[in-house]
């Protein structure tokens, strides 16, 4: 990686084995799964308190020479900006997975111009959030929003949309995310732990949705888009129905807990005013 960060942290759990070159690394094993959300929070909580600004870099995500300072640049550029992002490419490069999280017209989160070719745009937007895959983030920003207990992600997530609650975090602290182009893209290798979770995946980004909405939203923002929230939970369940026959029974799980999973939401106490609108331009 150019330029070379000052620290490395690779954090294993349930059973993941080290890379060849794991010595310039600082490891943390964990015998037991972690998940996403928690596995970023055990490298988070190592670091310095004299680190400006940490990258994110999921196991199946390979970054390019340049990468780092690409995104780091917009820091020097942009005071307000919390988290950046580039492009985000399949595995052989010929297609974009994702440049950011947006929400649709059904205030569904997706990942911007995911299925479209690639091409190496320049250029800067905003965006509701920075996908975990690969992004940077500002450590005084992300101070500033930690939970209770010190964490950075909500380890109630575990996985899928862990990375829009803490957008939305973010926003309500008045920091923006940020997708820049031009730089080198990261190629994304595509889950390999996907399968084993044919249960779970469909409960994560189904009710993750939910958490992070209610999390972050007024409860009047979010019973005005109740309607809209509902048809785009639809058209949810019938793309995930398409590869996961359990995503069926999954829905009807999370709709008999929204009622919990929208109460809940509003409990939980974060840094910042609830937002009162959506944030972003629906896609």
């Amino acid at each position: 990686m150019t330029p070379p960060p000052d620290e490395l942290v690779l954090v294993l759990s349930g059973g993941a084995v080290a890379p060849k070159a794991a010595e310039q690394y600082r490891l943390h094993y964990h015998p037991d799964r972690l998940g996403f959300a928690a596995a970023v929070n055990r490298g988070l909580a190592d670091l310095g308190e004299d680190i400006e600004a940490v990258a994110v870099l999921n196991d199946d995500a390979v970054a390019a020479p340049g990468w780092l300072a690409s995104l780091t640049a917009v820091f020097e550029r942009r005071p307000n900006a919390a988290a950046v992002q580039g492009t985000i490419v399949s595995a052989d490069g010929s297609s974009i997975d994702g440049r950011g999280i947006e929400f649709d017209r059904w205030s569904l989160p997706v990942q911007v111009d995911r299925g479209e070719p690639f091409s190496n745009d320049r250029g800067e937007r905003p965006l509701v959030a920075v996908s975990g895959t690969a992004c940077v983030y500002r450590m005084q920003a992300l101070r500033q929003i930690a939970l209770k207990g010190g964490e950075v992600f909500d380890e109630t997530f575990d996985c899928y949309h862990e990375d829009l609650d803490l957008g939305l975090r973010l926003r309500r602290m008045g920091r923006i995310a940020v997708w820049t182009g031009g730089g080198p893209p990261v190629r994304h290798l595509g889950s390999a732990s996907g399968s084993g979770f044919m249960w779970r995946h469909p409960w994560w980004v189904l009710a993750n949705r939910w958490r992070a909405l209610a999390g972050n939203l007024t409860p009047g923002t979010l019973m005005r888009a109740m309607p809209r929230l509902l048809r785009g939970e639809l058209r949810a369940v019938n793309t995930l129905s398409r590869s996961n026959p359990r995503a069926l029974p999954v829905a009807a799980a999370t709709t008999a807990s929204l009622p919990w999973l929208i109460f809940y939401g509003w409990l939980r106490s974060t840094s910042g005013p609830r937002l009162e609108a959506f944030p972003g331009s629906p896609l």
